[in-house]
């Protein structure tokens, strides 16, 4: 069965932009990490282990470095999984959720389990060597969830299999291209479009209610299959998805987003319907205005969503003894 935070919580910091140590959005995990990150998690009476990925200077290329981190990426986030803890990956990139996923796995009581993923991000995420123009290889991690690009050297990661993409759910996607969205179109993801409109275009809905709709969809079967359990879900959170009015999370932000309040509520959305298991928090660059604020928003969804799961297995604990 898959595990709460129970005994503790494991921070895996991942301090790079594409293998480079503290540039641009991997100055993000330490800047968390200042603003009281690891002092609000604890203050909900659980342990806190700490790790940082070493440097991986001897490899090459962005490529090169950007796979040897997604494997030790891995094999940490198996280790915390066996020994009880809930792994949270603070990472200058949004490809760190392979890695996530592959440990995940790879982890005791998930072998054999599909994992689902709601995926928080302003971008589609979903580009190929073949269709990305920019050159940007951070705008592939759902393309490597799915198994859909980089098969070779995704192969090479411990644990890695491809994730179904009808199990996977975009939040706040807007700033795309027609090429992009009309493979995601196309490829029939399921997205809480973000924009200048209300989510899916109807009147009044917030994120956390279209996200809603688009959970029980997804999920709601898997529980009736299960015998009640909910299944698990990897949340990743690229912090672009939050509105630009908070602040720039990087130099992609756009207008459009979430703001916390629906941040917080889709949070607690997504454990009516799935397990968390794991949590990625990504690609925020603290060189841009409003900076502080982003981070005090990540610090308070990262610890709802803790206090939530330590909450769920209280209640649970109590059934069990009644």
């Amino acid at each position: 069965m898959a595990q709460t935070p129970s005994k503790s919580v494991s921070i895996i910091s991942s301090p790079y932009h594409v293998g480079v140590y503290d540039q641009g959005p991997g100055r993000g995990p330490n800047f968390l990490r200042s603003h009281g990150m690891l002092e609000e998690i604890r203050k909900l009476g659980v342990t806190v282990h700490e790790v940082e990925i070493d440097p991986v200077d001897e490899y090459e290329g962005e490529i090169g470095r950007s796979f040897e981190i997604l494997r030790r990426t891995s094999k940490l986030v198996t280790q915390a999984r066996n020994s009880g803890s809930f792994p949270i990956v603070l990472s200058g990139n949004c490809v760190a959720s392979v890695g996530v996923a592959a440990g995940l796995s790879a982890s005791d009581g998930l072998q054999g389990e599909e994992v689902g993923c709601v995926f928080f991000d302003a971008h589609d995420d979903y580009n190929t060597p073949d269709t990305v123009v920019s050159g940007y290889f951070d705008s592939m991690a759902i393309s490597m969830l799915t198994g859909e690009s980089w098969k070779q050297l995704l192969a090479t990661v411990p644990g890695y299999k491809p994730l179904r993409l009808n199990r996977l759910i975009h939040v706040g996607m807007r700033d795309v291209t027609e090429l992009e969205r009309q493979r995601v179109l196309d490829a029939g993801m399921e997205v809480v479009w973000g924009g200048e409109e209300k989510p899916d275009g109807r009147s009044g809905q917030g994120f956390h209610l279209a996200l809603l709709d688009r959970l029980e969809k997804v999920f709601r079967g898997d529980t009736r299959s299960r015998g009640g359990k909910q299944p698990p879900c990897l949340i990743h959170l690229d912090l672009d998805c939050l509105d630009a009015s908070l602040g720039k999370a990087n130099k992609f932000a756009a207008p459009g987003g979430l703001d916390e309040q629906e941040l917080l509520a889709s949070f607690s959305n997504i454990n009516l319907h799935t397990l968390p298991v794991a949590l990625t928090v990504a690609s925020f660059d603290p060189a841009y205005e409003g900076a502080d604020k982003i981070a005090e928003v990540a610090v308070n969804a990262v610890v709802s969503l803790l206090h939530m799961l330590i909450t769920l297995q209280r209640l649970q604990t109590s059934e069990d003894v009644s």
